[in-house]
């Protein structure tokens, strides 16, 4: 028996390749944000756009865990060829996501006035409080870009969303260094690059998916009159994406978390936790395209009630995340020691001593969180959303948060000590995942032999 099945592999990563070209653009933001803002201003001002980010993102994430309520519905209906249901889906995800928008633009304008009283280091707050009010704004276009990908996605098309992210990438990497360095605006340029980037992001993907042939129709149909709307498919979506979105806010407020209990160290250990994080949040990305493949795939056999290779298709995609991720480890270990010069200035030689070590962690857990990503995607593909959320609050917030916090501070580790704790909780969170994905299979595959 081969390790892995060639018809199922080629169709992952058909799927999967355009949405890592996607995951990486999305991430380029930052990633891009990240270096030019270390060589150009600074560590100080690393750790400002490190801390804008992680708050930002750690609420924000909430409203991109409902959108991913989207994709399995759609990738469902689509199978059974319900373009009615794909069009109500379409829009009653759009209006959730428009509110969310909002709620999640008041709540962090109401958080920015309490940023002074979380005991991190004066010297960067006001920085960060500059960034993180600008690139709040981007809630509304990235919300509206985020609904339009995952239909696109849920239809099995990825290739849109990619060229729409390399094109706002191109956008901030040239906005930031005009900003920067030509009209010397600080951390505050690289905030409105990031924001006119997600708003071409956002203009560009509508564009091409007019453009279309599987998505013309929907966004030609797309309609948001009052008789078209209906309670059931709200509270199917609400259903699905709240335990959804708990779940990433869980794993997003953890990685946040650390970056508040690094800083109660120096902001070199928010530097260097960030480098670290800027590294490992690229390679989980990529493997964000193994999840999205996997959900569509796997909705799709729900659709046709085909368990069997429902559970086969789950396995091999786990399969295909390890073998990835190994690279990716082994990429780390290599470049420890050069990866992280390309984030700060020659000077900052002690936040480059302590991102290596990071690395190693790093590399470490790539593997478990390559595993814990994709079997969300598998679960998702179920519908199975409550017990995921469950488990990854237990993974992050019961064990890694705490832990973290007891070697980082009362064992004086630092930022060593927060990612040996991280690497705990991604480990505990991907084997019980892949526990439940294999336990729910299983239990359909048995219950449809007997009827």
């Amino acid at each position: 028996m081969k390790f892995l099945n060639k018809q199922f592999t080629q169709e992952t990563l058909k799927l999967a390749l355009p949405v890592m070209l996607t995951q990486v653009g999305q991430v380029s933001v930052n990633l891009f944000d990240n270096i030019i803002v270390g060589k150009l201003l600074g560590a100080k001002a690393l750790a400002a756009v490190s801390l804008g980010n992680a708050m930002f993102f750690s609420i924000f994430i909430f409203g991109l865990g409902f959108s991913l309520a989207i994709p399995p519905l759609v990738s469902e209906a689509h199978s059974q060829h319900d373009h009615n249901r794909i069009n109500s889906i379409f829009r009653h995800g759009f209006v959730v996501n428009i509110i969310l928008a909002f709620v999640l633009m008041l709540l962090i304008f109401g958080i920015i006035p309490l940023m002074p009283y979380l005991n991190q280091p004066k010297e960067i707050l006001p920085d960060t409080i500059t960034f993180l009010s600008i690139v709040t704004l981007s809630i509304i276009p990235f919300m509206i870009f985020q609904t339009m990908r995952e239909v696109s996605e849920g239809l099995s098309f990825t290739i849109g969303v990619t060229k729409a992210t390399i094109f706002a990438n191109v956008i901030n990497v040239i906005l930031n260094y005009v900003f920067i360095e030509h009209f010397k605006m600080g951390v505050a340029g690289s905030a409105w690059a990031t924001f006119i980037a997600r708003v071409a992001m956002m203009v560009f993907l509508y564009y091409v998916l007019i453009k279309e042939e599987k998505t013309r129709r929907y966004i030609k149909d797309f309609s948001l009159k009052i008789k078209n709307f209906t309670k059931e498919m709200f509270e199917k979506l609400i259903r699905l994406g709240f335990p959804t979105a708990l779940q990433l806010f869980f794993e997003v407020t953890a990685f946040a978390g650390a970056a508040f209990i690094c800083g109660l160290i120096s902001a070199k250990d928010i530097a260097a936790h960030q480098i670290a994080l800027s590294m490992a949040s690229f390679t989980f990305n990529l493997c964000v395209g193994f999840s999205v493949a996997s959900t569509v795939m796997i909705g799709r056999k729900l659709g046709e009630k085909d368990f069997v290779n429902l559970e086969k298709v789950g396995f091999n995609n786990l399969k295909i995340a390890f073998i990835f991720m190994l690279m990716c480890g082994l990429v780390f270990i290599l470049g420890k020691d050069v990866l992280p010069t390309f984030f700060t200035k020659k000077e900052d030689i002690a936040v480059v001593v302590l991102s290596s070590q990071l690395m190693i962690i790093a590399a470490l857990f790539q593997l478990s969180d390559g595993i814990q990503v994709t079997a969300l995607g598998c679960l998702r593909g179920i519908q199975d959303v409550k017990i995921p959320s469950i488990l990854t609050f237990i993974a992050y917030w019961v064990i890694t948060i705490p832990l973290g916090y007891y070697l980082t501070v009362p064992m004086k580790m630092g930022a060593f000590g927060m990612w040996i704790a991280l690497g705990i909780g991604l480990t505990i969170s991907a084997v019980l995942l892949v526990i439940r994905f294999r336990n729910l299979s299983e239990k359909r595959i048995k219950a449809k032999s007997n009827d």
